[in-house]
């Protein structure tokens, strides 16, 4: 699998791909979009929004069909905390597939920027499946990962 950074001219293909899916649109000025490719054939994309100096979005996690289970979402999702910048990075996933975030240091949020609260009500008002509110919280004093609690039930 191969990971890399989209490109400028590729904005296009990425935002017909999310339209597909009912996913916002990406703007990537603002935004780092990485692109998994499994033999040459994209398998996957997802984004890293910037909210602020301390937070950020992880979205727009997308995988194609012939590529699922085969651990693209978190090739992905690593990638994207890699360029997180010791921020806290904030996602709204569906909500079966919290165990995977879950899996990435990601804790169910009880607050939000209000970019992030206002995008977590917009899902929940447009898709049919429920949607959850998770952060993974960086340490202010240390620039590392929080110890991170557990899940809840």
């Amino acid at each position: 699998m191969k990971l890399r950074i989209a490109r400028a001219d590729e904005a296009e293909w990425i935002n017909a791909r999310y339209a597909e899916v009912r996913f916002l649109p990406s703007d990537l000025s603002r935004e780092v979009v990485v692109i998994a490719e499994i033999d040459g054939q994209p398998a996957g994309l997802g984004r890293l929004v910037d909210v602020d100096d301390r937070s950020c979005e992880l979205g727009g996690m997308l995988v194609f069909d012939p590529f699922r289970g085969r651990g693209v979402a978190r090739a992905i999702i690593d990638e994207l905390l890699r360029h997180a910048r010791d921020r806290d990075v904030y996602c709204i996933p569906f909500a079966d597939l919290e165990p995977l975030y879950a899996a990435a240091g990601f804790t169910p949020a009880t607050d939000a920027p209000d970019s992030v609260r206002e995008k977590f009500e917009w899902c929940q008002r447009t898709y049919d499946r429920p949607v959850v509110l998770g952060v993974r919280r960086q340490s202010r004093r240390s620039g590392t990962k929080a110890a991170a609690l557990p899940p809840h039930s």
